[in-house]
């Protein structure tokens, strides 16, 4: 089957599905070319599985959750003020595993994507992915050294917020990375 490709989006669809405008973008369908895929099918298939996508949400809800938490916990009354300093400590230990996971399928889909790590834009990436790293480790030490959340309640807030500014820098640049895909391999 053929395939057409927007000019205006880049949308892919198949020509039969085609309808009169563009389903991503609503140009009309005469803003379409045709278009052949030249990625490996073993690539394709790779990218398709959205490995990093997937994973690096984790880690970015465990640390957006951990600051409401917090300051949830502050005005709750008890016992609720303990059960949410419990899941924070949770959350806090289980930013790094999850971490670690989106950096190394971040690393993979790098290596998928594109011909070398070492473009400007990937080198930033993997910098700021290996400040989020160490920050998410700190984190996941506070938690797991301190039962008690309120001797550490405040460290644990600036470590988890920064974990958020940097996934926050981190995703800047992956939307612009999101659909480069260079032809072969």
């Amino acid at each position: 089957m053929a395939q057409l490709k927007c000019k205006a989006c880049g949308y892919v669809i198949d020509e039969k599905k085609l309808g009169d405008v563009c389903p991503a973008c609503g140009v009309p369908k005469k803003a379409f070319e045709p278009w052949t895929d030249d990625m490996s099918p073993r690539r394709r298939t790779l990218l398709g599985l959205n490995l990093h996508p997937i994973a690096l949400h984790f880690p970015q809800a465990f640390s957006a959750m951990i600051p409401v938490f917090i300051l949830a916990g502050l005005v709750l009354p008890l016992p609720f003020g303990l059960e949410v300093s419990q899941a924070v400590r949770l959350l806090s230990v289980m930013v790094f595993p999850f971490a670690l996971a989106a950096f190394a399928s971040g690393i993979i889909d790098g290596m998928t994507r594109f011909k070398r790590l070492g473009t400007p834009s990937l080198v930033r990436k993997i910098v700021l992915g290996l400040i989020f790293l160490a920050a998410s480790f700190s984190l996941s030490l506070l938690a797991i050294f301190n039962e008690a959340l309120d001797p550490v309640r405040w460290h644990v807030l600036g470590l988890s917020l920064l974990c958020v500014m940097l996934q926050v820098a981190l995703a800047q640049i992956g939307k612009k990375l999101m659909c480069v895909y260079l032809p072969g391999r």
